[in-house]
């Protein structure tokens, strides 16, 4: 049996069931798209358990330029991402939630990074006047900000993984939308009056809870108007600066998911070049030692006159 999804301004073809990716059957793909075919095939295959030249490499992945190795576990298996294709094999073991889990968290960052889009480390929200994403480190509250803006009216478009593409308008990018799902920590859940199901805790996640947010989603790309960095701060209050000249480069960077090789940069370049000449960037410090969200919210919405809830 195979299910057919669109994520990312793809359609994708997989073997197992991946709840939090949107089936093309359910009325939520922008208009215009081809969902008749599949851009991408997840089929199973052999998969080496490493590859025989990474340039990189953790404990449960190598990649190199164009190919992405990721070990599973034994309740998974490992997956082999090109640009066109991804290739798993099952350990005897293996669960196909774990399989979607992988897939969703890691599989598919590598993937869109294949075929040439400038993939975040960050969340992304869409607001009258256009897309907000927010980067910063794991544990910054990124995921957090996100649900408070959409509490306020915004639309998700993506939470942990964030894919530009150019624009269709000269000088511009666009965000796509991508997985139906955030994850919080318990206290910000409950904080944001959101009640956690014991089931949703994700122990490889810090516990926090996995929230399905097919009802709150933007179905289509949106044209991204700026971007904050967020950071801890040991500070009493919620500090806003904008960043300028070189410094954007290095904000950009500090967001960009997976490592970059030096043989990407150059079909790279030009889509960076955009976000950083037209976009404006901040640095967003909120106190580690309190409950800011609410004046997170307000900082935003104060930076950009454009954006507006």
């Amino acid at each position: 049996m195979s299910y057919t999804y669109h994520a990312y301004g793809l359609t994708i073809r997989v073997p197992f069931a991946c709840p939090a990716l949107t089936p093309v059957d359910t009325g939520c793909v922008a208009p215009g798209v081809d969902v008749t075919g599949a851009d991408v095939v997840v089929g199973e295959g052999l998969v080496p358990r490493r590859l025989r030249a990474p340039q990189a490499s953790e404990a449960s992945w190598d990649a190199a330029p164009g190919l992405f190795l990721l070990r599973g576990g034994r309740r998974a298996g490992r997956f082999l991402v090109e640009a066109d294709a991804v290739t798993f094999e099952r350990n005897p073991g293996c669960e196909d939630a774990i399989l979607a889990r992988h897939f969703t968290d890691q599989v598919l960052a590598a993937l869109l990074r294949h075929r040439g889009l400038l993939v975040l480390h960050a969340n992304a929200v869409e607001v009258p006047g256009g897309v907000i994403v927010i980067g910063g480190e794991s544990g910054a509250g990124k995921s957090t900000t996100l649900a408070a803006l959409r509490d306020r009216g915004g639309r998700m478009l993506s939470d942990d993984v964030t894919a530009l593409r150019p624009g269709g308008a000269p000088r511009s990018v666009e965000v796509l939308p991508g997985v139906a799902q955030t994850h919080l920590a318990e206290d910000a859940a409950e904080g944001l009056g959101y009640t956690v199901d014991p089931a949703q805790l994700q122990p490889w996640r810090r516990m926090k809870a996995a929230i399905l947010t097919h009802d709150g989603m933007a179905w289509r790309a949106g044209r991204l108007r700026a971007l904050y960095v967020l950071r801890l701060s040991r500070a009493d209050d919620v500090v806003l600066t904008q960043v300028s000249g070189g410094d954007k480069f290095h904000a950009l960077q500090e967001c960009m998911y997976g490592p970059m090789f030096t043989e990407e940069h150059p079909a790279l370049f030009p889509l960076m070049s955009t976000v950083v000449n037209t976009v404006p960037f901040f640095w967003l410090e909120r106190p580690a030692g309190r409950w800011s969200i609410g004046e997170v919210g307000d900082a935003i919405f104060g930076s950009v006159p454009e954006l507006v809830l």
